[in-house]
């Protein structure tokens, strides 16, 4: 009975902690998810708040030490090609970028991502991202709706340089809240069936079928198909669950949110915006076809030049190419796996990648075994397009947006800490 009551004092500090960690968790990625990069001084103190919560109630696992084996693999890398390019003419604010692009914010998020695990859950964290692709579709509707009516300034707390375009059968804004989309909408097509109610099943896919229509980004647009194709291959053996979600298809609710969708296109087109669908697709096609548009081929042939010059071993970080995109950096670049060749070479880039061969091999391990959840297939429906986008997009560079490829890691494999993960989720 002492032993007990010992132990108790301890037992509900870290009780109340979990709560405060759950607390700033869900707003950490809330703001993370819907609202990027809009508020980046109150992002960058919360974000340092919940890491330092996080460090204090993060507990030891088998795959966590596996993931920091390979992030210490990749922050040598880093370490060197930092070095690598300052001897090559770096300026120093490349090598302060990269050092917190590729150190710094890497371990703020496997740390947060194992937190959430351990001490909410992923079924809990999943039911997060549900509410939060509500909120960033909600924000697309209201983004559109108060430019169009009030004008730029309406919406200048959410982008600096805001703008709609809608003309000529085209609708296109400048929203960050897209990158977040390209992730929660692969998810949700993914495994449409972790949604509980059968209507919000239908509204909300079609919800986001419109967001990705307005977004004028074709990495958004093939993210659902993507997603979808992603859950029909391994939905087949997953696990089941208690409401056998996984034994039914989702080819029924996907045809009818479809259909839901076009409906809805069709009477925005009427009443509100004049949208084209067959000229959204065939700007769609022929990004698709030229690989991104022009600059991005012009980009990816100058980073490949540059690749193949340095012998496959790398320039170094901060390093660019004659092909300048970005004045104001023009060390950085849209067609990230080439960017990233160029930078630290072939062997670097492997180590930059073992983390998600170590996740491929986790997630193969258990869809053989036939024991992949609902949420499992919901987490790599939003990471395949994600790593997808990285081709034209340079999200994983994005402090706010890493999340999307660290969460589904840590998620395969983090066990949760018994009697735990309800006190938080609950917070």
């Amino acid at each position: 009975m002492r032993a007990a009551l010992a132990v108790n004092p301890r037992t509900e500090a870290r009780d109340a902690l979990a709560k405060i960690a759950g607390f700033f968790l869900f707003v950490s990625l809330a703001m993370a998810a819907v609202v990027p990069h809009s508020f980046q001084e109150v992002e960058a103190a919360t974000f340092v708040a919940t890491t330092l919560i996080c460090l204090v109630l993060v507990r030891r696992d088998d795959w966590l030490d596996r993931v920091i084996l390979a992030f210490f693999a990749a922050t040598a890398v880093t370490a060197a090609y930092i070095w690598v390019g300052y001897t090559n003419g770096a300026p120093r604010a490349a090598s302060n970028q990269t050092l917190f692009v590729y150190i710094i914010a890497p371990f703020m998020w496997i740390i947060m991502s194992t937190t959430l695990m351990q001490y909410v859950g992923l079924e809990r964290t999943t039911k997060w991202l549900i509410w939060f692709t509500w909120a960033a579709v909600a924000s697309v509707a209201a983004f559109f709706f108060l430019f169009l009516t009030f004008g730029e300034g309406a919406v200048s707390f959410l982008v600096s340089e805001a703008n709609v375009n809608v003309s000529d059968g085209y609708a296109g804004a400048t929203m960050l809240v897209y990158g977040s989309l390209i992730f929660l909408s692969g998810a949700l097509y993914a495994q449409p069936m972790i949604v509980r109610s059968p209507i919000a099943r239908i509204v909300l896919p079609g919800l986001v079928f419109l967001a990705a229509l307005t977004s004028g980004r074709s990495a958004l647009m093939i993210a659902i198909p993507i997603g979808f194709l992603t859950g029909a291959v391994l939905r087949r053996r997953s696990k089941l669950s208690g409401e056998g979600d996984s034994a039914r298809s989702v080819l029924l609710p996907t045809i009818l949110l479809g259909v839901v969708s076009l409906i809805i296109m069709v009477a925005i087109d009427y009443l509100l915006v004049s949208v084209d669908l067959v000229v959204l697709i065939e700007r769609l096609w022929e990004e698709l076809t030229s690989a991104g548009g022009s600059e991005r081929t012009e980009q990816a042939a100058a980073l490949w030049e540059g690749f193949l010059d340095s012998y496959g071993m790398g320039v170094g970080h901060g390093v660019g190419v004659p092909y300048i995109r970005n004045m104001l950096f023009p060390w950085r670049y849209e067609v990230m796996p080439l960017a990233t060749l160029l930078r630290v070479g072939l062997f670097g880039f492997i180590a930059y990648a073992a983390v998600y061969f170590m996740y491929g091999q986790q997630f193969l391990k258990r869809w053989r075994a036939r024991d992949l959840r609902g949420e499992d297939i919901y987490m790599i429906g939003g990471l395949v397009p994600s790593l997808l986008a990285t081709a034209t997009n340079p999200y994983i560079e994005s402090f706010v947006f890493q999340w999307m490829y660290f969460l589904p890691v840590m998620a395969i494999a983090v066990r949760p800490v018994t009697g735990n993960a309800d006190t938080a989720a609950n917070a």
